[in-house]
């Protein structure tokens, strides 16, 4: 018989062991279980850090600062800073006109999108969704105008390109 064949009923049989051994025991009482957990991983820890720091919606707000990248990318890592900043002075209102005045002045698309739902965020939380649908559809008017305009110029460059690889009639 080969060894491998009985390496697993022999690990096996190592790992039931312990289990037997510790189903005989009586069970330890709530709070004496909790005192024998074992301590949070460090990221464990930084993670509540972080949560406790800035509050229980960070993954959210962390979802649209993925990696962005682009020339847009330096604007949105000072407009969450401020957006911090603004929070934490208790003037949570002043933040839709930085985000209209940023939408006036760029014309960066992921940034553009980014502001849209951040104003849409803040529209909403005074519970003004019917204003928060309004940016949103903006935003996705806009979005869906950029794709097709994306489109229409990598077809125009690909129809440049077929004719540019055909020989020319004689």
């Amino acid at each position: 018989m080969a060894p491998r064949i009985l390496l697993a009923p022999a690990l096996a049989l190592l790992l039931a062991s312990p289990l037997a051994e510790s189903q005989d025991a009586s069970p330890a009482p709530p709070a004496a279980q909790a005192r024998t957990l074992p301590a949070p991983a460090p990221m464990g820890e930084a993670m509540h850090r972080m949560h406790m720091e800035h509050g229980p919606d960070l993954g959210e707000r962390m979802h649209g600062m993925r990696m962005p990248h682009g020339p847009g990318m330096g604007a949105m890592t000072d407009l969450h800073a401020l957006e911090r900043l603004y929070r934490r002075a208790g003037r949570e209102k002043d933040l839709a006109g930085i985000y209209n005045e940023v939408l006036a002045k760029s014309q960066d698309p992921h940034l553009r999108t980014y502001a849209y739902h951040r104003l849409a965020r803040l529209q909403a939380q005074p519970a003004s969704f019917d204003q928060a649908i309004a940016t949103l559809r903006k935003s996705l008017s806009e979005n869906l105008a950029n794709e097709a305009k994306v489109r229409a110029e990598r077809e125009r460059m690909r129809a440049q390109w077929q004719q540019a690889k055909t020989p020319a009639a004689k």
